[in-house]
């Protein structure tokens, strides 16, 4: 490995530890970029070898992101995650032998805030359900658009928390309806408050709902604001999952 370089034209080099006691574990070595240069790290955990090495080539070829490492499970990227614990993790919702809480735990020992991207080929709300309220920032399809998981990366290394276009489409199917009353707690919810749900489920920001609406994207904000104190929640993501309790509900009565 060349050593590290002085001209400030060229990107420099550092050699990284391998670790050959766990074969399936590959740390790579990486460019230091220049202080400017704000590329997101990225952790790939996947046990089947034709989408790990699929995400991994997405993200390469394209410069704001590094990947850091691969793993086939909870246990390695954990190994992975103490060395690189700003990176965005990309789990495989088949990942064997990992618990998805047990797994945000042991992150959380590591740093309080781990962003962690659930890829799934799965359907299954329940397992989405179990995700959310372990803590994962992202939950979003294996098949998805290559811009989409990009989209996705950068939006929860930003702090968000995030569902795939298909995913949302899945749950607004399920969670919503004209006839569906959620509950309250300070308030009637209105009919229009009720349409800013739906979209906000299946995934719209507050400038799509306005475009869909014909009202100003202020006027969602209020809407949204409105029906947050009214069920007594306080992100998006509670929201969804108020709704998705409110689904299971209607189906046990």
């Amino acid at each position: 490995m060349e050593p590290e370089s002085h001209d400030h034209t060229q990107p420099a080099y550092r050699i990284t530890l391998y670790f050959f006691r766990e074969k399936s574990i590959f740390i790579f070595p990486q460019v230091i970029h220049k202080a400017s240069d704000m590329s997101i790290g990225v952790l790939i955990v996947e046990s089947q070898d034709l989408y790990r090495a699929g995400a991994e080539a997405v993200l390469r070829n394209r410069n704001k992101f590094q990947v850091h490492g691969t793993a086939t499970n909870g246990k390695e990227l954990l190994k992975l995650f103490r060395l690189y614990p700003e990176s965005v993790c990309l789990v495989s919702s088949a990942t064997p032998d990992t618990n998805i809480h047990e797994l945000m735990t042991a992150l959380r020992e590591i740093s309080s805030e781990p962003k962690v991207v659930i890829m799934t080929l799965s359907t299954d709300l329940k397992h989405l359900e179990q995700s959310l309220k372990a803590g994962v920032k992202g939950y979003i399809s294996k098949n998805c658009k290559t811009q989409e998981l990009i989209d996705m990366i950068e939006g929860v290394n930003e702090g968000n928390q995030l569902f795939g276009k298909t995913i949302a489409q899945i749950m607004a199917g399920s969670v919503t309806s004209a006839n569906r009353k959620p509950k309250v707690i300070n308030g009637a919810i209105t009919k229009r408050e009720q349409e800013i749900l739906k979209f906000i489920v299946e995934g719209y920001t507050s400038s799509e709902i306005a475009e869909h609406l014909f009202i100003s994207a202020r006027t969602v904000e209020t809407h949204r604001s409105n029906l947050m104190n009214k069920l007594g929640i306080k992100n998006t993501a509670a929201l969804v999952r108020f709704a998705m309790e409110q689904d299971s509900e209607t189906k046990n009565t």
